[in-house]
């Protein structure tokens, strides 16, 4: 009768391990990816700005494979990562992952189809969001309005004879005189140019005193910081990325301390440009005084211009 309890409690043991997998995945939250985007017609040279979102069970750990697109999607689109992901939870068990992304395309076509490449959630390959852009043709069509007529040949009036005056030998050398004194003029009267560092400081000064906040101020302060590196290092940062930005800056090799902060600073105003990631008023007065410090820190009173 043991023996035979025994052999019992081991089948029922048995077979309670093989169903406690199935039961588990049963009830783990289910893995949701979506993408949105800000858009969903585009011209050939404007970009896309694509939020990635997953929602799992906590605590949710996403690996990005090395080509975020799908191979169908790689050879059309040109993708780059926008600032850092973002971590929110949503209840006792549930995290939401957000990352932004910039697209360009490379082609045209009435459906351009954008999917992202399979992503591992928590261990687990998941399939990836997608969805459809019109891309519209960068050709005009020519219109019938603004189309000449076509006409005859026309007769040319008979050229008028030079009128030969000694006038003419007196106002020579005044029609040459002008124009030089006009450019003398001009360079005499304009102001001089401010050196990198005093025209960064006096345009924030500036955004302070007109009381500026919210994305107008975020915008400005960048715009100010990628001003001040293009007049002092001759690098064309209002052209780049940030991505773009910080790589060449570790390429120039600036000392840690001045790409940091630089890093921090810019990160923060693409996050309120793409992101809609606003600071509150605190956060705008935070955000300019860190420009000032990182002004005087890369360009300090004592350098000579």
């Amino acid at each position: 009768m043991t023996h035979l309890r025994s052999v019992r409690f081991r089948l029922l043991l048995g077979f309670w391990f093989s169903l406690a997998p199935a039961i588990a995945q049963a009830q783990a939250p289910e893995v949701n990816v979506s993408a949105t985007t800000n858009r969903n017609t585009v011209d050939l040279s404007q970009s896309l700005t694509v939020t990635l979102t997953i929602e799992g069970p906590s605590p949710l750990r996403v690996e990005l494979p090395r080509q975020v697109l799908a191979p169908e999607t790689e050879r059309d689109w040109k993708i780059q990562a926008v600032g850092q992901p973002i971590l929110t939870r949503l209840d006792a068990i549930r995290e939401r992952w957000e990352h932004v992304f910039r697209l360009d395309p490379f082609d045209y076509g009435q459906s351009m189809a954008v999917v992202f490449a399979p992503i591992i959630v928590n261990g687990r390959e998941v399939p990836g969001a997608g969805f459809a852009v019109t891309v519209e043709d960068p050709r005009l069509e020519p219109r019938a309005a603004d189309s000449m007529p076509v006409t005859g040949i026309e007769q040319l009036p008979p050229p008028i004879a030079p009128h030969r005056s000694r006038l003419w030998w007196w106002l020579a050398p005044l029609v040459l005189l002008v124009p030089t004194f006009v450019v003398a003029w001009r360079i005499w009267k304009s102001p001089k140019r401010l050196p990198p560092r005093d025209w960064a400081l006096t345009a924030l000064a500036a955004l302070e005193r007109d009381n500026l906040s919210g994305e107008t101020l975020v915008t400005a302060v960048a715009a100010i910081v990628r001003g001040l590196i293009e007049r002092e290092f001759g690098v064309p940062a209002p052209k780049l990325t940030t991505e773009e930005l910080l790589t060449t800056s570790q390429q120039s090799a600036w000392p840690v301390e001045h790409t940091e902060p630089l890093r921090l600073l810019l990160e923060e105003c693409d996050r309120a440009k793409f992101a809609g990631d606003v600071p509150d008023s605190d956060g705008c007065r935070d955000l300019l005084a860190r420009g000032r410090e990182w002004v005087e820190l890369v360009c300090p009173s004592s350098q000579v211009e």
